[in-house]
């Protein structure tokens, strides 16, 4: 399958994006990967957004795993994320089932829907732990 996989996490510090960095973490040893962690955030919330990158890359650091974070100002999370996927040669998106979206997410779609719809590279949609 993938001697050294790149692996895209989306990170809005949500209980959902936490497992979904952690399944990722787990491919990426088994694989030798490297992980980019990508937080999208509205201008005004700077620094809950370096908070979430700041706590992701602690734990990367923390399993020896190759990684980089990334801060992107926007609204379309998914677009962002699959754009990025395209542009960076990700082999692997993974995103929570469900973020912090809310009310918004049954309106628009949610992020992980639009990610599986629209990305070129495949993706893995990690559900919530019960």
């Amino acid at each position: 399958m993938f001697e050294k996989i790149r692996i895209l996490v989306g990170a809005d510090g949500s209980l959902q994006s936490t497992h979904a960095l952690a399944e990722a973490i787990t491919i990426a040893k088994h694989f030798s990967g490297f992980i980019k962690v990508v937080t999208v955030y509205e201008k005004g919330s700077e620094t809950k957004a370096e908070t979430i990158l700041n706590e992701a890359a602690h734990e990367l650091k923390k399993e020896n795993i190759a990684h980089d974070v990334a801060l992107v100002v926007g609204s379309d999370t998914a677009k962002i994320l699959t754009t990025m996927a395209k542009q960076e040669n990700i082999d692997l998106i993974v995103v929570g089932s469900r973020g912090l979206g809310g009310k918004v997410s049954m309106l628009l779609g949610s992020v992980s829907k639009k990610v599986v719809g629209n990305a070129y590279c495949n993706v893995l949609v990690v559900k919530n732990k019960r």
